[in-house]
Formats: structure tokens, C-alpha cells, sequence
């Protein structure tokens, strides 16, 4: 080979090696710790590792950078072992709470960034592509994004102060469960629709002995203790008839007449556990309303979408079937109560931008499809709405999702909770008594507003 030749090839040998064709070629430090392959700790409850299973290994192959540790407790704990993780500088990078925590949670809580940065995966070269690590910026949900995408309920509760501060997968909605063979049984051709149609058909299907003890239950209504969702059914039929509670404060009275219409829903609701009544259906002896229903001896169950898990799962011995939550004839418009899990990222979290990506991500329609459908949970998206409607399972919950609402925006739910309760038995046992109207519920709505004040520390 001649001098020249030897001398062009060594030029080109050159070149190649020195403008990265075939020779790896990466301009980021691997010392950078922005750069370093990321591990988020994820928190929850009632999601089974293998029911996010899907929904977490998809967000991964898209994302191989980042890693998701995913683990649940139970309810009972829950609060504790956050508490504890946090005191101890271990916490998770994201948690789920119900959405009725936000208020106490908020000041543990990082609010969603507008730009959100983390490492991800790049092709450089032509020749011999080689994967590198690259910090990438991805914008975060704003407030009207978040109301042009979700379902307006999840607007309303997780926008403070103009941030978003948490993301649903899923808001479910109390529906009506019915045993259509007590139904035929009784006569009655159809499910009510509203609540004119519940006070009718109760006298119908209740049956008890001459001491009050009840054999056969119309409606798990009028009791507390053994309601699984005492609170919430009676804040639908109360958000239902125009009481006004929603605001930094419980002020029943703002509007006229509201008032007295809620000591009206505290009658209407009583009535159903007082013997004497013809609504008379439930007392605080009988079973838990979900076994009650599940084993034959009550017509109408209100729920949620795991108890149609749940029921599917015992195999019940009976014909049942949902339809929509009743409603208030004359009233306006149409309220179904919602209730929903969010997941947040606390101020603590090691890698809160890597937390984001991840609750934004697989919150998305193309991700979270497969995770909703596989464990039959409704949406939280407008755009799955439709969908939704045509599979038999998830029809009744997505026809209610657009007009979900619900009203505490306190920081102790379960306080409220105990106070309602408390009330409702004052009434069934004659501490309270109804006649002077509104002047009746005056402690209860102290104690209410006691749980809006933000506490100390």
C-alpha cells in the first residue's frame, strides 16, 4: 500500500474516533446526582401491590430511570406510620390520603411545581446510538388544566390557594344496591329513583315483630354505628335539598330558609329508625347494613364501587343489581355524593420532582385506562366518561361522576363524623327534639365549625 494511501486512512481512523462514530460519547458527568437513576417510595392503603402492578410497571418502561417501591397498610395504622416515618426522616415519596385529609395534611404537602425536572433516557450518535442520561423539563398540571381534564368535584377539593396539591386515578359515588328478588317479592316493579319512591315502598317491604325487632329491611337509613356510610348518605340527601355547607366555615344558616331545612334531613333521616313510623326500618340491634345485604335481608344498600367487588367476590345467593343514588323531587339539579382517594407528595419527600412525574403520568387517560378497567374502578377523567358508560360494571358510576359533590373542607373529618353521629342518636333517643327547628342543631353546628379552625401545630 503506498505512502498515500496509508496516510488518507489514518486521517479518516482520525476522524472517526474523534467525532463520536462508534465510540461512546456521553457529555454528562456521572458524579451529577440529578443524573443518578431515581427510587420513589409510594404509600397507600386499599390498592393491592398487584392491583397498581400494571399501572406501575407501565409508567416504568417509559420511564426506566425511575423506579416505584410500592406499599400498603392498613387503615387502622395508616396516619401512625406516616407520622412515625416522618419523625424518623423516612417517609414516602408519595402517599395516598382521602381527599377529605387534604385540609389537615396541606401544610406537610408540596404543591405541584409548573416545571417539573427529571432524568431520563436519550439516543446519541448516528452511527452507534448510545443511551445517555439527560435532566428533561416536563410541565406541571395547572389549576385550569387539572379543570379541563377532571371530573369538576376534583377541582373543587384539590385546588388551594390557586395550586393543585393531589391527583385521583378513580372518584367513586354512593349508588343504590338492590335485591330485585325482595322486590318481586313485595310486589314492586322498579328500584326507586327518588326519595318520594323509597318512602312509599318502605312500608311495603319492612317487616318486623310486634317489640320492633325488624326480619326484613327496606333501607340502611335513620341508624349511625351500623351504616358503613352514615356520613356521607346523609350529606347527599342534605347537599340535595339546598342546605349551604360548603365554605371555610358550616354555616347552614347563610341562606334563608337553609336551616330549617337541615333540621328537616335530620327528621327525614331519624324517621327510618323510629318505631312507629311507617318508615320505620333500621335499628341499632341489626347487623352491619353490608351484611345485611349481603345475606338477603335488606332491599336497598347504599355504596360505593368496592362493595360491587366485594359482592361479587362472596357470590351472593340473590339477584341484585345498582341503580343511580335517589334523588330530592323538585330539587335542583341532581347531587350524587362523591368520595375518592388523591395522592400527594409531602415537603419531606427525597424526590419530589420524580413524585410529580409519576402521579401526573399515570394519572393520564392512556395509563390509568388499563388499571380502572382491570379493577373496575370509575374515572376520575372526563374523557374515560363515555367509555365507561357502556361497560355494565362501571355504567351507573360513570353516569353520576359529572355531577358529583361533596361539602367538608374541615381538618378533622373524622371529628365531623362523630358529631353527626352523635346528633342522630340525641334525636332518636329525645335529647334533641326537633320542634324548636334550627335552635336544636346550634351545638351541633359549633362542634362542626370547631373542626374548621386550623390547629396549633
Amino acid at each position: 500500500m503506498s505512502k498515500y494511501k496509508w496516510l488518507t486512512l489514518f486521517i479518516l481512523l482520525a476522524f472517526i474516533t474523534t467525532s463520536g462514530f462508534g465510540c461512546k460519547w456521553n457529555p454528562f458527568s456521572n458524579n451529577d446526582p440529578a443524573l443518578k437513576p431515581v427510587t420513589i417510595e409510594y404509600w397507600g392503603v386499599w390498592d393491592k401491590p398487584n392491583e397498581l402492578a400494571s399501572l406501575i410497571n407501565s409508567y416504568q418502561t417509559q420511564h426506566p430511570t425511575i423506579k416505584v417501591n410500592y406499599r400498603n397498610f392498613r387503615y387502622e395504622e395508616y396516619e401512625d406510620k406516616l407520622l412515625q416515618a416522618w419523625a424518623d426522616d423516612r417517609g414516602p415519596d408519595l402517599f395516598s390520603i382521602p381527599v377529605t385529609w387534604l385540609k389537615k395534611y396541606q401544610p406537610r404537602l408540596e404543591s405541584m411545581p409548573a416545571t417539573i425536572k427529571i432524568p431520563v433516557l436519550e439516543s446519541v450518535g448516528s452511527i452507534r446510538p448510545e443511551l445517555v442520561t439527560v435532566l428533561k423539563d416536563f410541565q406541571g398540571l395547572s389549576p385550569r388544566d387539572l379543570k379541563l381534564k377532571f371530573v369538576p368535584i376534583v377541582y373543587d377539593n384539590v385546588v388551594l390557594d390557586n395550586k393543585v396539591y393531589g391527583l385521583p386515578y378513580s372518584v367513586d359515588t354512593l349508588v343504590t344496591f338492590y335485591n330485585s328478588d325482595i322486590l318481586s317479592k313485595e310486589g314492586i316493579a322498579e328500584p326507586i329513583k327518588d326519595f318520594n319512591d323509597l318512602v312509599e315502598q318502605t312500608p311495603k317491604i319492612s317487616k318486623a315483630t310486634e317489640a320492633n325487632n325488624i326480619i326484613q329491611s327496606a333501607v340502611d337509613l335513620g341508624g349511625v354505628d351500623n351504616i358503613n356510610n352514615f356520613f356521607d348518605v346523609f350529606s347527599s340527601i342534605m347537599l340535595q335539598n339546598g342546605v349551604e355547607a360548603k365554605g371555610a366555615s358550616f354555616n347552614p344558616d347563610k341562606n334563608e330558609g337553609a336551616g330549617q331545612k337541615l333540621a328537616d334531613v335530620f327528621g327525614f333521616y331519624a324517621d327510618f329508625a323510629r318505631p312507629g313510623r311507617a318508615t320505620y326500618s333500621w335499628n341499632e340491634k341489626l347487623d352491619n347494613a353490608l351484611e345485611m345485604f349481603a345475606s338477603g335481608k335488606l332491599a336497598y344498600y347504599f355504596g360505593y364501587s368496592y362493595d360491587a367487588q366485594e359482592f361479587r367476590n362472596r357470590g351472593l345467593q340473590f339477584n341484585w343489581e345498582i341503580t343511580n343514588f335517589p334523588q330530592t323531587r323538585g330539587a335542583q339539579g341532581t347531587k350524587y355524593y362523591g368520595d375518592y382517594w388523591i395522592n400527594v407528595v409531602p415537603k419531606k419527600a427525597d424526590n419530589k420532582d420524580a413524585a410529580w412525574d409519576f402521579i401526573q403520568r399515570t394519572a393520564e387517560a392512556d395509563l390509568v385506562a388499563g388499571y380502572l378497567k382491570e379493577n373496575k374502578r370509575p374515572t376520575a377523567l372526563r374523557s374515560l366518561i363515555n367509555e365507561q358508560l357502556k361497560n355494565d360494571d362501571l355504567r351507573i358510576f360513570a353516569s353520576q361522576v359529572l355531577t358529583a359533590d361533596n361539602w367538608y373542607s374541615g381538618y378533622d373529618i373524622n371529628a365531623a363524623k362523630k358529631y353527626l353521629g352523635d346528633t342522630i342518636k340525641a334525636l332518636l333517643v329525645g335529647d334533641i327534639s326537633l320542634d324548636t327547628g334550627p335552635e336544636a342543631l346550634k351545638i351541633f353546628i359549633q362542634r362542626i365549625n370547631q373542626t374548621y379552625a386550623k390547629p396549633e401545630n
